[in-house]
């Protein structure tokens, strides 16, 4: 919605800026017969056609076609970019088109980029200091970042924006999720996670309304902020996971949120006699002070720390691998199923909003499976029914409708799958780990 090519562009001849011509006769002059969508124009003498009158102009440059074409240039080269829509997409702003088209992919590339730190970033964050602070902290960053995309004036300042908006959406979704994984009974947990991840088709439905009533990109983008304004609002009411407070041993503010009462008991962590290893330390000053810590017993000790924990158990390794493969197959099938707009003839509004739609009935049916099965079975069986479509979509032939049915019902198969998957893996893994696996096995993996 906000990089998206634009309907109609030319090359603004310098030369012919001051003549009486209209766009549509100056294109025919500069660029008659050529397919480069206004990228080159024919070398022409521009100064000495504009002193002529456009009958003229077009019949002295139709007569020297016949004996020589001149060659082509670069639309810099004798003028500019000109757009019929300059301000509905920050590609007009910067002029990423054309010899600088690849640095329009950049836009999502950061995105990526960002939820791939903000994965580890984020999730040690939330293991550390709690899932509300991790949420909190990701909405503020969020809204700090949209700013950074509404106002920047260069497009190195955009870029910025959006690895920060891609981290931030780390620091949102999944505390969120954690937080109704480790919060709600069991009863209840499935259908509630479903409809929690189904808010992304909802998104999907809300931003193309926005973007069909708000046109300039810059709007657009700050419109988008408002959510955050919300979500910041609602961290006021938002209480910490106490299942998290348990696992950091802080029983009174643990008992104060689940009974909404003060605790009769008094724990603190003053009080507490529960010890772990970690508090039997050791200390030496005279072998410390002439003992030399390399970077890596540093790195070790401190940021890699509980990175370099998940994997040193046999248990928890097998399960990040196998959280690993399943990410890894949802994200590839989702993203080899997603159909491309720029090769349908409808509007992006419509586009974006039909997937949203698509999308949204494939969370009910999990939701109904789960209630009869586990969720062992029900993810065998939801990738088997996209293994299934997929497989027929080589079967039929190619220019058959359905090629486009089954891809459908692989989309509307992994779809479901993935509301289903990441319950899962959320169940799998404790609590003192489960931010930091959890992000790790969806941003990562989706990321690359």
């Amino acid at each position: 919605m906000l990089g998206h090519l634009p309907e109609d562009q030319w090359c603004g001849i310098n030369d012919l800026r001051n003549t009486n011509w209209t766009i549509d006769q100056m294109r025919s002059i500069s660029q008659r017969n050529l397919k480069t969508k206004g990228c080159t124009v024919w070398n022409w003498d521009y100064r000495h056609l504009s002193e002529m009158s456009y009958e003229a102009a077009y019949n002295y440059t139709s007569q020297m076609s016949n004996i020589s074409l001149p060659s082509e240039v670069s639309c810099k080269a004798k003028g500019s970019y000109q757009y019929a829509s300059p301000e509905s997409t920050f590609v007009t702003e910067w002029d990423l088109v054309c010899e600088r088209d690849i640095q329009r992919t950049s836009a999502q590339v950061f995105i990526s980029l960002g939820k791939f730190f903000g994965s580890f970033s984020f999730g040690i964050f939330a293991d550390k200091y709690g899932r509300k602070s991790a949420f909190t902290l990701g909405a503020a960053f969020f809204i700090v970042s949209s700013l950074f995309c509404t106002f920047s004036p260069w497009y190195s300042l955009f870029l910025v924006g959006r690895f920060g908006l891609g981290s931030a959406s780390s620091g949102l979704f999944y505390p969120g999720f954690t937080m109704i994984v480790e919060n709600i009974c069991l009863k209840h947990r499935s259908w509630m996670s479903i409809a929690f991840s189904s808010s992304y088709p909802v998104g999907m439905i809300l931003m193309a309304a926005a973007a069909y009533l708000v046109e300039p990109w810059r709007y657009l983008q700050l419109t988008l902020t408002i959510p955050a304004l919300l979500a910041i609002i609602n961290c006021y009411f938002m209480p910490e996971s106490p299942r998290w407070l348990l696992a950091k041993r802080r029983y009174d503010k643990a008992y104060r949120i689940v009974f909404k009462e003060k605790s009769h008991y008094h724990l603190n962590n003053n009080n507490n006699k529960m010890t772990t290893i970690e508090n039997f330390t050791v200390t030496d000053k005279k072998t410390d002070s002439c003992k030399t810590v390399t970077l890596w017993e540093k790195l070790k000790t401190g940021p890699l720390k509980q990175i370099i924990e998940l994997f040193a158990t046999g248990r928890v390794r097998k399960l990040i691998l196998t959280s690993y493969f399943m990410f890894c197959v949802t994200s590839l099938c989702y993203y080899v199923t997603a159909l491309n707009a720029a090769n349908l003839a409808v509007s992006r509004f419509f586009y974006v909003a039909i997937t949203g739609l698509v999308d949204l009935p494939s969370y009910l049916v999990p939701a109904i499976m789960l209630r009869f099965t586990g969720r062992k079975v029900t993810t065998m069986l939801l990738f088997f029914f996209t293994g299934l479509a997929l497989l027929m979509v080589i079967v039929v032939p190619e220019d058959s409708y359905w090629v486009i049915a089954f891809a459908m019902l692989g989309r509307f198969g992994i779809s479901a799958t993935y509301s289903v998957v990441t319950l899962y893996a959320a169940e799998l893994f404790p609590t003192e780990i489960l931010k930091l696996t959890f992000s790790i096995c969806f941003h990562t993996v989706t990321c690359l």
